[in-house]
């Protein structure tokens, strides 16, 4: 499926559960992301050379709220919990993508 057409079908989809009273809010103000970068593509097993010379590098998708993002890296946060008073405590789930491998990102709206 083309990237046009996923992110179409991702971004189609509305936000029907709403939050309960006793859910904190979000503790931070980073933007959630959807993003699309390239990663090392590798394979131990036996080849012929023409199969070898057709291997690209993998596509990814990962997602999160943009921590960092500078000339070096994008870093997503996927999770993060709260402290008792409802401060936040950790995040978790992270990935640090180099920059030079990001293709294209899709800053997701309303959260």
């Amino acid at each position: 499926m083309p990237i046009r057409s996923v992110r179409n079908n991702f971004m189609a989809k509305k936000l029907t559960k709403k939050f309960k009273d006793d859910v904190p809010e979000i503790p931070f103000t980073f933007d959630f992301y959807l993003v699309y970068w390239e990663d090392i593509q590798s394979d131990a097993g036996w080849k012929t050379l023409k199969e070898i010379q057709r291997m690209k590098p993998a596509i990814c998708v990962s997602t999160g709220w943009l921590v960092k993002n500078d000339k070096k890296v994008h870093v997503l946060m996927s999770d993060y919990n709260y402290e008792e008073n409802g401060e936040l405590a950790d995040g978790g789930n992270t990935t640090v993508i180099p920059t030079k491998n990001v293709i294209k990102k899709f800053k997701i709206a309303d959260l």
